[in-house]
């Protein structure tokens, strides 16, 4: 199947919003649903020893505890026009479904807005993430893992490397995707793509 490295739904960045200060992002644009109590909280799963095998997922939240990103997660598709689709709602973050899931070996894939018509979205301050930084995905099921970022890469949508992102691998991995950059109201797109590699590996 052919995929391409542009997000369905783009949207404009709002006047004025021309890649705001972090400090100036309102966290409520940021946050999603309530965290589970504490005696709902899931168990982590670790791979801390080689040949534990993680139990596979679909998840329904995401966490980013360095940047205070807290929100749900729904499945999304591939288009028609090779595009990965994103959520309407630009509080949400978007898994690649049918696909890999976390506990699975390969590239999870989920996406999700940097702005809206309004202001910021789910993954604006995704910038800001750097290497050793967790993301935590879970369900109501108390399934949880933590991948851990390696790297922060920008790339014009046509020269991304769709084979890392989206192809084969014997690893698990995460793979987050937001536009970033400056708005073209030609292309109706955001110039760039950022693109988030993180991984689980095993613990010596």
């Amino acid at each position: 199947m052919f995929i391409c490295l542009s997000l369905a739904g783009c949207f404009e960045s709002p006047t004025g919003h021309k890649e705001q200060p972090e400090d100036l992002t309102p966290e409520s644009a940021l946050s999603s649903p309530t965290p589970p109590s504490p005696a709902e909280k899931p168990k982590m799963t670790k791979l801390e020893k080689p040949g534990i095998v993680p139990v596979k997922f679909l998840p329904d939240r995401m966490e980013i505890p360095s940047i205070s990103v807290k929100a749900a997660i729904k499945p999304v598709s591939i288009l028609a026009n090779g595009q990965m689709d994103v959520p309407k709602d630009t509080d949400v973050a978007g898994i690649l479904y049918p696909g890999i899931v976390p506990g699975e070996k390969g590239n999870v894939i989920i996406d999700g807005h940097v702005d809206s018509y309004t202001g910021p979205a789910v993954f604006y301050k995704l910038k800001r993430l750097k290497p050793g930084d967790q993301i935590i995905v879970s369900d109501n099921k108390n399934h949880k893992l933590a991948y851990t970022v390696e790297s922060a890469e920008v790339y014009p949508p046509a020269e991304a490397p769709v084979e890392r992102i989206f192809g084969k691998t014997e690893e698990y991995r995460l793979n987050l995707i937001t536009c970033t950059g400056r708005y073209s109201r030609k292309k109706k797109e955001h110039e760039h793509r950022l693109v988030i590699f993180a991984k689980i590996g095993d613990k010596s």
